[in-house]
């Protein structure tokens, strides 16, 4: 919720966050401190909410912190729509990035037996994307493929975010049939939370326009100005997400999207 809370809130969306763990810093800085919260006390948390679930108009999941909470997490789900068909599950199946897992042994199952096929969205890395389809994605083409894998496992609409193409990164989606690109610059620092923030960016854009070209197009451009800003202040690894938040909310330079 660290990345996801300000960029929502600046963007003018209420949210209700209930955090999965309390650790001292991002877990790809390698060594952190803390502990992951108890999968009951998520759920007490979950109930106490339920009472104002008819003002929900979405449910965001990112990092679960251990297997136990992801039950949890679709019971939720479900007693939103119960009240709120209409609201939107947006799934961030985050496992790991760069090649390498860095979540709790059984998460990555959990997601691709029982989380992806619950959402209605859902937003994986190429990591993630490769993990859960068994596929090798090195292009936009395999991508698509993967997305269409993916699609084809429950969620509607797919987003496939840090597709290397020579100096530009790629963020494509599938919404149905159609799929769309964004071509960004690369930037050489590194970007731990640059997942969460866009997938935050996605969901509050797409909520507002249920557009997913235009979705893709902010949040892409808006992630590429948090990144532009960290690299600006010498970047260290960590996102310099407040002094970002306007340009991530209104960035200078809109990057299209593309049909493919």
């Amino acid at each position: 919720n660290a990345a996801a809370l300000p960029l929502l809130h600046r963007m003018g969306v209420d949210v209700w966050p209930i955090d999965t763990v309390m650790f001292s810093n991002h877990p790809a800085h390698g060594a952190f401190t803390g502990q992951t919260h108890d999968p009951a006390g998520i759920a007490d948390l979950v109930q106490g909410l339920s009472g104002s679930f008819d003002q929900c108009d979405g449910v965001l999941s990112g990092y679960l912190g251990q297997v136990g909470t992801g039950p949890v997490l679709l019971d939720a789900v479900a007693a939103v729509k119960q009240v709120r068909p209409d609201a939107l599950y947006c799934c961030d199946p985050v496992m790991g990035d760069n090649g390498a897992s860095y979540v709790a042994a059984g998460l990555p199952e959990f997601f691709r037996d029982r989380g992806v096929p619950a959402a209605d969205i859902i937003t994986p890395n190429v990591y993630e994307a490769a993990w859960l389809t068994g596929m090798t994605i090195e292009s936009l083409d395999t991508a698509r493929d993967a997305a269409r894998e993916l699609r084809a496992m429950g969620p509607g609409l797919v987003v496939i975010t840090g597709i290397s193409c020579g100096a530009e990164l790629a963020t494509l989606a599938l919404d149905g049939e159609l799929a769309w690109v964004v071509m960004t610059p690369k930037l050489g620092l590194a970007s731990h939370g640059a997942g969460d923030a866009f997938t935050a960016l996605f969901l509050g854009c797409y909520l507002a326009s249920r557009n997913a070209p235009d979705a893709l197009s902010r949040a892409a451009s808006g992630l590429h100005a948090i990144l532009q800003t960290s690299l600006d202040a010498k970047n260290d690894g960590d996102l310099r997400l407040i002094q970002a938040l306007d340009a991530a909310v209104a960035p200078r330079e809109l990057y299209a999207a593309q049909q493919l």
